[in-house]
């Protein structure tokens, strides 16, 4: 028996718009953030992004795509521990070619528009949580991509620290970029402009 992950989605999403998804465990959320995102394509249907169909892109043009204009941020920060926090945000910018020179005044301004100006050096293990979060996020931005994909960010964050890294989502959206955060918290969907509710695969 086939199981429909998205039933008869019809979405549009604008440049510059604060979208919060919502849905719970199952409803379909984390399978319609793959697809926005450019990690997966929908079986059936079209998607455009930018004015482009892509729903029949190979995996090498999804990737393409998604490196220059989809920059995530997921709840358990993803950071490799290894690295330093400059160095994490240094990383899309090496997939893109980017000269070292410009790498390392993008990898300045993106941390200290984050607030983390100081803690360039530091390894994900010697900063707090909220800072692991700006730096998932300015790694995010480096790259400036059209749209910014949250999922669940505030997740393992305490409430305090929660506020702040929403106010920093809220601070890009209100520079132009797109921002689309996936969350069950009505908390953190109230930040968004606009909410869309799944269940069981469908908008409601």
């Amino acid at each position: 028996m086939a199981v429909h992950a998205l039933v008869d989605i019809d979405l549009d999403i604008y440049e510059g718009e604060y979208l919060a998804i919502m849905g719970a465990s199952g409803s379909g959320k984390s399978t319609l953030m793959h697809i926005l995102g450019c990690l997966d394509a929908p079986t059936s249907g079209e998607y455009f992004l930018k004015g482009q169909e892509i729903s029949h892109y190979e995996p090498d043009q999804l990737a393409k795509l998604r490196s220059q204009e989809v920059g995530f941020v997921f709840q358990q920060f993803n950071l490799l521990p290894r690295l330093t926090a400059a160095q994490n945000v240094e990383l899309p910018l090496l997939y893109s070619n980017v000269p070292l020179d410009r790498r390392e005044e993008i990898v300045e301004d993106t941390l200290a528009k984050v607030g983390l100006a100081d803690r360039g050096h530091h390894r994900p293990n010697e900063l707090s949580g909220g800072e692991s979060q700006r730096v998932a996020i300015a790694r995010a931005m480096a790259n400036n991509p059209a749209i910014l994909l949250a999922d669940e960010p505030t997740g393992n964050l305490d409430s305090k620290t929660e506020e702040e890294i929403m106010a920093l989502l809220d601070e890009l959206n209100n520079q132009g970029r797109t921002v689309i955060v996936v969350t069950h918290d009505e908390t953190v969907a109230h930040h968004a402009k606009r909410t869309v509710h799944l269940h069981d695969g469908r908008i409601v």
